[in-house]
């Protein structure tokens, strides 16, 4: 039984490196809602939206919004686990 940590899990540990902002659209990338959804919560335009997404695709190195998507799901289920 192999105990590697999948990829996903370690991007966690670099939330932190987020703007206040990136993180607030991270957390709710869980929603699966979509980018005008998103700017509609924040009262930002979707291009802003996009805008981060690029950010936080970047910072945390992820390939797809998919993996970004379940990466906030799992940070946002852990985080309760741990409390």
């Amino acid at each position: 039984m192999s105990t590697e940590v999948p990829p996903w899990f370690r991007l966690h540990d670099r939330i932190d490196e987020l703007t206040p902002r990136e993180k607030q659209v991270f957390l709710l990338l869980a929603q699966g809602r979509s980018n005008q959804d998103l700017a509609d919560l924040l009262f930002v335009s979707e291009r802003t939206v996009r805008a981060h997404l690029t950010q936080i695709m970047s910072k945390l190195e992820f390939d797809s919004r998919l993996g970004a998507c379940l990466s906030s799901y799992v940070y946002q289920h852990l985080a309760v686990a741990d409390k």
